[in-house]
């Protein structure tokens, strides 16, 4: 069962996942990204300019996960600069 919250600064993390929600504008990217940090949902939301990450540390059968969510600009404009930005995430 997962935990609700923000973890515990001090906390040891078993696991790191990074995920990165890339599509089109306009599709709620960043809204799924509110939804699972904060738990909180707005229609009157900002277009994204860039990358905004945010993390979440879940518990999981006794193990310690933090979640890394980027959320990515869906404008075309921003494509070029998401490309080189990702091309060294790993």
């Amino acid at each position: 069962m997962a935990s609700s919250g923000y973890g515990d600064a001090n906390q040891k993390i078993d696991y790191v996942f990074k995920v990165v929600l890339i599509g089109d504008s306009a599709v709620g990217k960043s809204q799924i990204l509110a939804r699972f940090a904060r738990n909180d949902f707005s229609l009157d939301s900002k277009a994204t300019i860039g990358v905004e990450f945010q993390t979440r540390t879940l518990v999981i059968q006794h193990k310690s996960v933090k979640a890394q969510i980027w959320d990515t600009a869906g404008q075309e404009r921003f494509s070029s600069k998401l490309y080189s930005f990702f091309l060294y995430a790993i």
